[in-house]
């Protein structure tokens, strides 16, 4: 069988933590929040209150986080992993505060189980 991540090792290393997310009973996303934005404001802006607000609503957290360096010193893009175990409300909660937190347009939240999608953090 063919691996469909082939070639793409952050979508693959994804595809894993979903794996094991669902494995458990959970629901695992990785949110894609575009431009050059640092760690600390990464932390600060948005994985914080998140990851608040999941533990808040007794559903979840942010289990990590990280960025995709562009040219130079610049940053394309920073993610937050997120495990929650009740699909709907935490693609409702992620938007909500993510939204608050006037994350950028273009933001999407990935879903990898059962298939692949991109859920857009803005209505279009």
């Amino acid at each position: 069988m063919t691996d469909p991540w082939e070639g793409d090792g952050r979508r693959a290393v994804m595809q894993d933590f979903a794996e094991e997310a669902r494995d458990e009973g959970k629901h695992f996303f990785y949110v894609r929040i575009p431009g050059n934005i640092e760690p600390l404001e990464r932390g600060d802006r948005f994985e914080d209150p998140l990851d608040a607000a999941l533990e808040e609503a007794g559903i979840g957290s942010v289990s990590g986080g990280g960025s995709q360096m562009g040219e130079g010193s610049t940053v394309e893009y920073c993610g937050l992993d997120v495990v929650v175990t009740d699909r709907e409300r935490g693609i409702e909660i992620i938007r909500r505060v993510l939204q608050a937190s006037e994350c950028p347009q273009g933001a999407v939240i990935e879903e990898y189980l059962p298939n692949y999608d991109e859920l857009a953090v803005w209505p279009n």
